[in-house]
């Protein structure tokens, strides 16, 4: 389908990423185990999702770094650097959208494999990018879904996402405070953050506050 909302010029609608956000996490989830290992399919499903929806997103890959709060309160990057790349998505408005960051905490970093995160950053979705994530594009990805299990996975999950998220033009009409984001914290246009339940966000950005950012990795 392609009806973009009017109110599209600028951002991505805070409807349309409310519920993107909560399903995608939660389908990906589900389907995966665990969503933490597979950021590419996260994206691939968010990217698609927002193509059926008119708004023509892209995958992009490259490095990406963030910061993780440990057990003893101290700061360090994670992410993929180096050898290893990250994807996520751009819509056309120049937003960053990973939603994969506030689940980093939940494996092992591949820079520093004996560390311990207790917190990580929101989910991001906004073009405005504080200075505790990085981002430095390779370019557009051209995705490939080589094996049974991921075209499944994709399949899947791309086909609940629609049929979950409905008609468009009646979920632009729920009011702010209706709509249902994921019980994650994240970052919307705006800088608006949205905690969680457990205030996630407020103990990660109080280490920030005392400890201050760290040299960035790249």
């Amino acid at each position: 389908m392609n009806n973009t909302p009017s109110n599209a010029v600028g951002s991505t609608p805070l409807a349309l990423i409310a519920t993107l956000s909560r399903l995608v996490t939660k389908v990906t989830d589900r389907v995966t185990g665990d969503r933490s290992e597979f950021p590419l399919l996260v994206a691939t499903v968010t990217t698609e999702a927002l193509r059926r929806f008119g708004i023509e997103a892209n995958v992009f890959y490259g490095e990406a770094a963030w910061i993780e709060v440990m057990e003893n309160q101290s700061l360090m990057w994670a992410g993929c650097w180096g050898e290893h790349t990250h994807f996520w998505t751009v819509t056309p408005y120049g937003e960053i959208v990973d939603l994969n960051t506030s689940v980093s905490h939940r494996k092992k970093s591949r820079h520093n494999p004996d560390h311990q995160p207790k917190f990580s950053p929101p989910l991001l979705w906004s073009k405005e990018v504080p200075a505790f994530y990085r981002y430095k594009p390779g370019g557009i990805a051209e995705v490939e879904l080589d094996s049974e299990r991921d075209r499944r996975w994709f399949e899947l999950c791309l086909k609940e996402v629609i049929e979950k998220t409905g008609d468009l033009r009646a979920l632009m009409e729920t009011p702010d405070n209706d709509l249902d984001f994921p019980d994650e914290p994240i970052l919307c246009p705006g800088r608006r953050i949205l905690d969680d339940g457990a205030q996630s966000f407020r103990h990660f950005d109080r280490a920030l506050a005392v400890q201050g950012i760290p040299d960035r990795p790249f």
